[in-house]
């Protein structure tokens, strides 16, 4: 039997470069599609970590605007306070005031609370990096610098806070005190029973475990301080809701 060869023509140049141009053509739209699939991926990740830290930032705003004005009671209970020591004869006069001053300020809740779930996952994250606006991205940082220093000044206000616990616990009687407030403001008004300073009156000799006037300058002192550093602490939180609310502008700005 004969076998036929099929004889085939030798391809010539413009077929290589034909071909050569529709591999490359093929492997540039791949590479083109891959790198829109992750871009897109990236803005969806940006768009969902600023949404989810403009929530953050109203839950920061919220709570500051309580706590503020929790601080500024508190400020005004213990300058108060601190005051009605230097009056004549006050142990007689106003020492339920004094109980009640003293203890209203305690009964204020003033600790801020962060919301600073999405801003820890962007540093722990690597998310800085998808941020494209880098206006936003300097704010994002100012307010975790800012952060970082009233989260110092708050150790600040535990510290002196215990100390004036402390002084005030030496002073008078705890368990004379009524509370009513709203739990969720952080706020309780504070009474005394009726009648219960002048029963240890009549028992002791004094509405105080002291009569020692330069104790209670001393824990005036204590108060003083812990006021001023507190009134700081104010100052600092009401800047921060500034750039809370700068930042959530500015964001909304990005992602509307």
């Amino acid at each position: 039997m004969e076998v036929h060869h099929h004889s085939h023509k030798p391809k010539n140049w413009k077929e290589y470069i034909t071909e050569f141009l529709m591999l490359f053509c093929a492997v540039f739209a791949g590479f083109l599609a891959e790198s829109y699939l992750e871009y897109r991926t990236e803005r969806h990740k940006e768009h969902d970590y600023l949404v989810s830290l403009v929530s953050d930032l109203k839950i920061d705003s919220a709570d500051i605007t309580i706590k503020a004005a929790n601080m500024q009671m508190f400020f005004d209970k213990l300058i108060d306070f601190s005051n009605l020591v230097y009056k004549d004869d006050w142990m007689e006069k106003y020492a339920d005031s004094a109980y009640i001053l003293s203890e209203q300020a305690l009964c204020l809740e003033i600790t801020l609370q962060y919301a600073d779930g999405t801003i820890d996952q962007l540093k722990n994250a690597g998310g800085f990096r998808l941020i494209k606006n880098q206006v936003i991205t300097q704010k994002i940082k100012e307010y975790i610098k800012a952060q970082s220093r009233m989260k110092n000044q708050e150790l600040g206000v535990n510290n002196i806070q215990e100390t004036y616990s402390n002084l005030r616990n030496n002073l008078i009687y705890n368990k004379v005190f009524t509370y009513k407030g709203d739990v969720s403001k952080g706020y309780f008004e504070v009474g005394l029973q009726n009648g219960k300073l002048d029963s240890i009156k009549a028992k002791t000799g004094s509405k105080f475990l002291s009569n020692n006037q330069k104790d209670f300058v001393i824990l005036a002192n204590n108060a003083t301080h812990y006021a001023s550093v507190t009134y700081v602490y104010k100052e600092m939180a009401e800047a921060q809701k500034q750039k809370a609310v700068e930042l959530i502008h500015l964001i909304e700005e990005e992602i509307n």
